[in-house]
Parts: C-alpha cells; sequence; structure tokens
C-alpha cells in the first residue's frame, strides 16, 4: 500500500466497530478504549480503517495507547504516520510529556520513549484502563518528554476534551462565559435527577444501586444548601451541564472544617471543562466559608475523575480495597485531599448563604 492512498482523521462514534476490531486483531486492550475514542486518529484508505492511534488526556500529561494496524498492512509506515501525527499534535497542544504502555518498546524508543519505572507513573494514568489490568502485567512503562510542565491556574475552567481537528489536537478550551455557575434550587431537582440517573444505573462510579427521583434529589438539595454549597452549570440554553456540592467528611465535632465534595457531568457535556468551573466556584466558595480541608472519593478505575482532582490541587492520600460490590465485582476507592487553608486556631465554619 502506497503512504500517499492513507488519509488521517479524527474517529467518530460510529467507527468503534472498526477501532475494536482492529485492537482485537493486534491482541491490544479495548478497555477504557471506547471512552477516549474522540481523541483517536484513524489512518483511512479507500474508505476502510486500517490503522489507529489513541490518546488519554490528563491535564498537561498524556497516555497514547492503541497504535494497532490491520493485518498484512503493517511495516509499510502506517504506524510511523500516526505516531509521529499523535506527537506533533501533543506537542501543539502543550502537553508536557505523553506515555505509553507496551510489549514492544524497541519500536517505540524509536521515537524517543525511554523507559521508566511504573510507580513512578502520575496517578491520572494509575486510575485508568490501562494501568487497572487492561495491558498485561509484562507491559512496559515508557514515557517521552514534549516540553516542560506549564502552570495552570486551576481555578480556571480551560482545556477539555471536544470537537476540533484530529487525534491529540481534539482539545478546545471551554468559553468561560458560556455557561453559568449558581447555586442550585429545588426547582433544579429534576434535571440533576436526569444527570445522575445514568451514572447509578450504568457506572461504578456511584455506589447507589437506586436510582433517586425527583422528589428524593429535591430532599438532598435542600438538605445540603442548609449548610453548605450545591451548584449548578448552565449552558447557554439554560440547561443544566453538571452539578457540584459539598458534603460533611464525618459528624463529629473535630471534624468541621473538613469537608467531601462531588461533581457530576451530563453526557453529552464531559470533557468541555465543566467540571473544572464547578469545582473552582465551589472550592472557593468553601475557603470563604473557613473550610480547611476537602476530600473527594473516586472509585477506580476513573481516570477523568482523577484527571479533574489532580488538575484542581488534589493529592492522592490512599485507597480503600474492595471497600464496595457493584455490577458484580468489588470496587476500591481511592481519596484525594486538597488544602484550603491551614490556620492555628480555626474558627467555626460559616453557613453558606443561599440567596
Amino acid at each position: 500500500m502506497l503512504l500517499n492512498t492513507v488519509a488521517l482523521r479524527q474517529a467518530a462514534a460510529s467507527d468503534w466497530p472498526a477501532v475494536e476490531a482492529l485492537l482485537l486483531a493486534n491482541k491490544l486492550p479495548t478497555d477504557g478504549a471506547q471512552t477516549h475514542l474522540p481523541t483517536y486518529l484513524l489512518a483511512v484508505s479507500s474508505g476502510e480503517v486500517v490503522g489507529c492511534a489513541g490518546a488519554e488526556l490528563y491535564g498537561s500529561v498524556a497516555l497514547l495507547r492503541s497504535v494497532a494496524i490491520a493485518p498484512g498492512l503493517k511495516k509499510q509506515g502506517i504506524g510511523r504516520l500516526l505516531v509521529e501525527r499523535m506527537l506533533h499534535e501533543a506537542r501543539a497542544r502543550d502537553i508536557a510529556t505523553i506515555y505509553l504502555l507496551t510489549v514492544t518498546p524497541e519500536y517505540f524508543a524509536q521515537y524517543g520513549f525511554t523507559h521508566m519505572k511504573i510507580e513512578d507513573a502520575p496517578h491520572a494514568l494509575k486510575a485508568s484502563a490501562e494501568f487497572h489490568g487492561a495491558c498485561p502485567a509484562c507491559a512496559a512503562l515508557m514515557a517521552l518528554t514534549l516540553h516542560e510542565v506549564p502552570v495552570v491556574d486551576a481555578a480556571l475552567p480551560v482545556a477539555g476534551l471536544g470537537a476540533g481537528p484530529v487525534g491529540v489536537a481534539a482539545v478546545a478550551p471551554l468559553d468561560g462565559h458560556s455557561l453559568n455557575i449558581r447555586t442550585a434550587t429545588p426547582a433544579d431537582a429534576a434535571a440533576v435527577a436526569a444527570i445522575y440517573a445514568p451514572i447509578v444505573r450504568d457506572t461504578t462510579i456511584s455506589f447507589e444501586t437506586e436510582v433517586p427521583g425527583e422528589t428524593e434529589m429535591r430532599a438532598r438539595i435542600e438538605k445540603t444548601l442548609a449548610h453548605l454549597p450545591w451548584l449548578v452549570a448552565e449552558d447557554t440554553t439554560g440547561a443544566l451541564g453538571g452539578y457540584a456540592y459539598a458534603s460533611k467528611h464525618r459528624e463529629r465535632s473535630a471534624y468541621q472544617w473538613s469537608v467531601d465534595v462531588t461533581a457530576y457531568v451530563r453526557d453529552d457535556m464531559r470533557r468541555q471543562g465543566v467540571g473544572r468551573a464547578l469545582y473552582g466556584r465551589l472550592l472557593q466558595l468553601l475557603a470563604e466559608l473557613g473550610y480547611c480541608q476537602a476530600f473527594a472519593g473516586i472509585a477506580l478505575p476513573n481516570a477523568g475523575s482523577v484527571g479533574l482532582h489532580e488538575a484542581m490541587g488534589f493529592e492522592a492520600i490512599g485507597v480503600y480495597r474492595n471497600v464496595g460490590f457493584k455490577h458484580g465485582a468489588w470496587r476500591d476507592v481511592g481519596w484525594w485531599q486538597k488544602s484550603l487553608a491551614a490556620p492555628d486556631a480555626p474558627t467555626q465554619p460559616r453557613l453558606f448563604d443561599r440567596t
């Protein structure tokens, strides 16, 4: 096959069967791949997908994965075309370091990737499906430094995956004026319940097993707002794109300066900066109210949530192993912590003013 007959384009949802077939044919993991399909790059010839390469983006780092070529078409330069384009786009998006897990390290060494210890990988990558067993235990971790790590203001709702060019270049900053972050009201209960329902029903992100309805969600909003913030993000049409809230970390009085934080984003609004916008405002409010530590529990694996929290300044502090059982398996929960303040003699936190 001549390379001039191969075109590169961004993957679409309808391409998943072809991508899955390529991965299976190359004995590569499929876990988590469909979730990150918008950042996959495809090599197409005569309308047929003949190669792919994907990336998972976590702030200033990325995980290169799923480099696969159709059987019978290997060693014809398609893989190099895909990898070089992915690296070019990663540099253009100011990705500082790109990592990969591979059983063919000699192939990726030609691009400048070098070996590193698994335990030295960023926490966001460790929470990805590939690190959670999708890749074989014999896979080597490699890394390529592209840029110095950029300094990011974690309070700004920027950089989320979205539509655009191909592969890693499919990253669009969220227009900060396209979202309205406001305090929730009981009237938001139906929309909030609709966002939360598929998370409870279809995933292990939440450990609830029964989907709460509008009435239950209204009661939860009211109960939270009596003491703490519950925020919603409205898009330009006035529809809710996500929500975030705080809750007591523990009941006993010495814990009163600590809170747990939670954010959920509507399925079609994910990877567009909604979570960052919500958390930026929520964490600011909690600090103003006098809270000192914020905690987040994340059911693992959930690399997207880990990436969000670490982009907002949270640090991994530990894992509860096999702490929950859902969808037929025991689940781990990782815990992340962000310091909001550390006064020697804290005063009692103020109640949130919902008006």
